[in-house]
């Protein structure tokens, strides 16, 4: 009983051996063309501000923008839209006998480079165009921002300066022109022609706490007694 027990359990537990045989053989073809096309960007001077005083510099961030156009052409010359193609000869009636003796074809071509005829091949050729644009980007940035703020800091002290220095010119200028304009028009001189804007707003007046040469006219009823005391004076005027 033992025995046949363990001749089951053998049955059971043995391994099964199988031949099996896997055959995997992918196939994938692909053709096409690739046109890479570089850029290179030149490297450029920073943008910067200077000022005439203490000749400041200050530099600042600067983007440059280069656009690009190419193309490309392809094609042959001269154009062939056609062409003759030979015709061979397909004629197998010799190399080979039957039964009987008579020759047969033995299934070549007894003159392969006999040409019966030609025949007319299109061609299907054409120019190829390509026009590729577009637009190539930089970023100068200067990293040190702190040195950058007080470049302009220092700047806006320069054109304060020169801002006053300005304005200084501009009332020394003022201040001549009205002491000359002044000087003509006492000596009775008067500018005229294009020249005479530049006298035009200078006008001469008495000087504050100067009384000018000037006479009144007192008007004396002789029938009232006393009369030069209720007199009219008129305003003064300048003596003839």
């Amino acid at each position: 009983m033992k025995r046949y027990l363990c001749a089951a359990l053998l049955l059971i537990n043995s391994p099964v051996i199988a031949d099996t045989t896997m055959t995997n053989n992918p196939v994938s073809n692909s053709s096409g063309s690739v046109t890479n096309l570089g850029v290179m960007n030149m490297p450029s001077k920073q943008f910067t501000n200077t000022l005439s005083l203490n000749q400041i510099q200050c530099q600042g961030d600067t983007l440059v923008i280069q656009p690009f156009l190419t193309s490309s052409f392809s094609g042959a010359n001269p154009m062939i839209d056609s062409y003759p193609e030979p015709v061979y000869s397909t004629k197998d009636v010799k190399g080979a006998f039957d039964d009987n003796g008579n020759e047969i074809g033995d299934g070549e071509v007894d003159d392969p480079t006999l040409i019966r005829g030609y025949r007319t091949a299109r061609r299907f050729e054409k120019k190829n165009y390509a026009i590729s644009p577009g637009v190539s980007l930089s970023w100068n940035i200067n990293l040190d921002r702190k040195s950058v703020r007080k470049c302009r800091e220092g700047q806006k002290h320069i054109v304060n300066l020169l801002s006053a220095k300005y304005e200084d010119a501009r009332l020394s200028y003022e201040l001549g022109r009205a002491k000359h304009c002044a000087a003509l028009l006492k000596d009775g001189i008067m500018i005229k022609g294009k020249y005479s804007i530049l006298c035009q707003d200078i006008e001469l007046v008495s000087k504050p706490n100067t009384l000018v040469d000037h006479k009144h006219s007192i008007s004396v009823d002789p029938s009232e007694p006393f009369s030069f005391q209720k007199g009219i004076i008129s305003s003064p005027s300048s003596p003839e």
